[in-house]
């Protein structure tokens, strides 16, 4: 007796578009991410596109900057809190701590329009009865067929009541901005590998002393403050540690991956002290850089940054 075997055409994944107020950005030109879906149980496929000639996130030494992997990961917290977990639009997503890695030669800029790829598997979900209110992601990044990247993030997330609650009389965006410390004068943007003074977070410290710097908050950037906020935004404390360790590093070496904790949050009307170790051999060829955001005396942000 023979027996025949059905074959069944597998169907697609379903795609569901990208829509600009879930990524958290005001400047269409600045949404990193096209679509998503659901390729298990908590596991989920994110594409997007990298411009190759990002006005600040620009391609440096032949390779894309990493930070649009960080920026790519960031847009994926509000997307996958809105769409997978029916979270409202006012309320408020915070990094708990956010680490990534990247392939120098695998994150070299072609001349072919490549697909970015986030493979997002999803752990830890806590909920607060019916309220989504946190979870780990784990992400492999992928750019047109080369496997470019890790990241690991955990963040919580808050309804606007809690949120204000908890953030007291600087839940006042607009207060906040008014209360603004003016941005100091920058450092020297080569030592930053910076091109314009305008891209630079750091100024010198009174002090001078070595591996020391004032953050330098610009409300007005178009790229860190997309929108108005009422504290330094996360992207803002990864650029910090990322100048203040190529500055320490000599001036010569591109970052490849960082580790960060965000214990507060940085508040606009105070100063805040950037804070860069010496360079440290890891043992594997590359150095670590452990930078530090110190606010009224008390470590706010820190990260250990891989060059």
């Amino acid at each position: 007796m023979s027996v025949s075997v059905l074959s069944r055409e597998v169907q697609p994944v379903q795609q569901s578009q990208v829509h600009q107020w879930q990524v958290h950005k005001l400047r269409s030109e600045e949404v990193l991410l096209t679509a998503w879906a659901e390729q298990a149980p908590g596991r989920y496929v994110v594409t997007g596109r990298w411009p190759r000639g990002h006005a600040f996130y620009r391609p440096s030494r032949g390779a894309y900057d990493p930070m649009l992997l960080a920026e790519s990961v960031r847009q994926a917290v509000p997307l996958l809190s809105h769409a997978v977990h029916d979270v409202p639009r006012e309320y408020k997503q915070a990094w708990e701590h956010f680490s990534f890695s990247v392939d120098p030669l695998a994150s070299l800029v072609t001349t072919v329009d490549e697909e970015v790829r986030l493979v997002v598997t999803c752990s830890d979900v806590v909920r607060r009865g019916s309220r989504f209110a946190g979870m780990t992601m784990d992400i492999e990044v992928h750019l047109g067929e080369r496997r470019m990247g890790t990241a690991h993030t955990r963040f919580n997330n808050q309804p606007a009541a809690i949120y204000r609650r908890l953030r007291g009389s600087y839940a006042d965006v607009d207060a906040a901005l008014a209360n603004c410390l003016p941005a100091g004068p920058p450092v020297d943007p080569h030592r930053v590998d910076r091109i314009s003074p305008e891209d630079v977070v750091l100024s010198p410290a009174l002090s001078g002393a070595p591996g020391r710097w004032m953050l330098r908050v610009d409300p007005t950037h178009p790229v860190l403050f997309d929108h108005a906020v009422d504290h330094a935004p996360g992207m803002l404390l990864l650029e910090a540690a990322r100048q203040a360790a190529h500055a320490v590093g000599g001036g010569s070496s591109a970052v490849h991956g960082m580790t960060t904790h965000f214990a507060r949050y940085v508040e606009l009307d105070a100063p805040a002290v950037v804070v860069a170790g010496e360079p440290v051999p890891d043992g594997a060829g590359r150095r670590r850089v452990a930078v530090s955001v110190e606010q009224h005396g008390v470590r706010v942000f820190s990260s250990e940054a891989t060059i």
